[in-house]
């Protein structure tokens, strides 16, 4: 059974970037489709972190941006990084007109000082939640506009594209196992907006729906791709065996919390000054070669003066049920998988190089990162470059929709392998990211990282479509990091531990490189 939607845009989440595009987009008629029920399941609505923005006096967009370019280890796009900074308050007085209440006190923001900011600039929403309340306010907002169809409960499998122009999308309903009930959403417009790659990590923060399928649509119609080496850890994940794995947030170590081993050493000052504040890619290499020597890692908040369980909630809940007291006891934490600087290219108006074909959030890649990014900066571009978006295809007639061409080619013709089977496959699959691909890497780790991948291409045979994009995208990082010889910001490769300055350029790539590579060296291009 078949399904057919027109529409002059279609957007693929319904996290924030997917959410503020569709309300941006104001009166143009749009199809928003998401896997789960609107807002479910996405990053954005678990972000403990807020949005960074110059609203004080002594702070100012260009403090930000001089913050912004220095983390990002001389490798963003500065274009980019002015336009998020200064379009900042605008968003924060976007947000505050639809009703999003930030944490004020006496009338003033309540901000949070985060790692490698100048001043406090991050506002929140009920301590540790924004994420959550702006999630929420965007969908009941986007419900009273009318001009959004919301479609629920749709995976999505392929970009059909001709002549490299989009004609739209071919999805299935998400809970059919037998996947035979198939929706093709026409549009001459496609937005990307799915989220971030964290879960083809092993240790991760991000949902388990966040594993870079956008990544791996956009790859086999021949979009270009960036900077996909640069994979953020965050440094303080929760560690009880939790899958994923809980974030603590920044803010807590912004608060005063200390980095301590069993013998309450505080070792990540051994690596830089600012110890527990230095930048995330410092801070989470500390702690994991600090682990890798034996040694067991721990927030410790013990000595903190003020309610805990008021300032952050959602950090409290997650130590509630491991039975952690932050008052009395230390916090096992490790570093995680949080967050891609690199993703799909795209231009200063979210443009990727298919016609037709745009994406916003964690799945692209303006440069404003650069090679590791300044806490609280995801939101803020999310918001920026969604609205650019809207306004740049806002700008233009509605584009003529494509005659509908021979969806039959994009639906599988095989069953593929049991949900069980899969799930064993990806976790193998997860658990060699993490090994080979991770906080450190080098030649001969992302070497064995490929055999890894084709050993599990020819044990499963039939792929399912979770586990084949996962492999794709898992292929596609590991390529970039093989290219990049040397070390800067994220990427860190101990058989080149310094930067090369002769590589200071964006690695741009698509999937046919990345065939070539493998029909050369491993024989595995499937």
């Amino acid at each position: 059974m078949e399904s057919i939607y027109k529409s002059d845009v279609v957007i693929v989440g319904s996290g924030i970037s997917g959410l503020m595009t569709a309300v941006s987009l104001y009166p143009r008629k749009v199809t928003l489709v998401t896997k789960r029920k609107l807002g479910e399941m996405s990053s954005s609505a678990w972000a403990q972190g807020g949005i960074a923005a110059a609203v004080t006096k002594n702070d100012s967009p260009e403090i930000h941006f001089q913050d912004t370019l220095k983390a990002s280890s001389g490798l963003s796009n500065e274009k980019a990084i002015k336009i998020i900074t200064k379009d900042a308050l605008d968003i924060v007085n976007f947000l505050e007109k639809i009703g999003v209440l930030f944490d004020k006190t006496n009338g003033e923001y309540t901000l949070s000082k985060e790692a490698a900011h100048t001043y406090r600039r991050v506002l929140k929403i009920n301590g540790d939640q924004s994420g959550k309340f702006l999630v929420n306010h965007l969908i009941n907002f986007a419900k009273k506009q009318g001009h959004i169809t919301f479609v629920e409960d749709i995976s999505i499998d392929h970009i059909i594209q001709k002549n490299n122009k989009c004609h739209g999308i071919m999805g299935h309903i998400h809970k059919d196992e037998a996947v035979d009930n198939f929706v093709f959403f026409q549009s001459p417009n496609v937005i990307l907006a799915t989220g971030g790659i964290g879960s083809i990590y092993a240790h991760t923060t991000n949902p388990r729906d966040v594993y870079g399928e956008s990544i791996a649509m956009a790859a086999q119609v021949g979009a270009e791709l960036v900077d996909l080496e640069f994979v953020q850890f965050h440094p303080t994940a929760l560690d009880v065996g939790i899958d994923p794995a809980p974030l603590l947030t920044e803010a807590i170590r912004g608060e005063g919390a200390y980095i301590v081993d069993e013998n309450n050493f505080r070792f990540i000052f051994k690596d830089h000054e600012s110890g527990e504040l230095a930048p995330r890619d410092i801070v989470s290499r500390s702690i994991h070669r600090h682990k890798e020597k034996g040694h067991s890692t721990f927030l410790d908040c013990r000595h903190f003066n003020f309610d805990f369980h008021l300032m952050f909630p959602t950090a409290s809940q997650y130590l509630i049920e491991a039975s952690i007291n932050p008052s009395k006891d230390l916090i096992p934490i490790i570093p995680a998988a949080h967050y891609h600087m690199g993703g799909i290219k795209v231009d200063e108006d979210g443009k990727t190089s298919v016609d037709g074909l745009w994406a916003c959030g964690e799945c692209s890649s303006t440069g404003a990162h650069g090679a590791n990014r300044l806490a609280s900066n995801s939101l803020l571009e999310a918001f920026v470059f969604s609205k650019r978006i809207a306004k740049k295809i806002n700008s233009e007639p509605p584009k003529q929709s494509h005659n509908l061409i021979n969806i039959e080619n994009y639906i599988p013709k095989e069953k593929t392998i049991s949900k069980i089977r899969a799930k064993k496959y990806i976790w193998q699959l997860r658990s060699t990211m993490n090994k080979f691909v991770g906080v450190e890497r080098n030649q001969n780790s992302l070497e064995q990282a490929f055999v890894e991948f084709s050993r599990i291409e020819r044990e499963t045979e039939r792929l399912s479509a979770k586990l084949k994009d996962m492999l794709l995208v898992s292929k596609l990082i590991t390529f970039a990091a093989m290219q990049r010889k040397e070390s800067r910001g994220t990427h860190f490769r101990t058989d080149y531990p310094n930067k090369d300055n002769t590589l200071l350029k964006r690695n741009v790539f698509n999937h046919v490189d990345l065939l070539n590579y493998l029909n050369t060296k491993f024989d595995m291009a499937n």
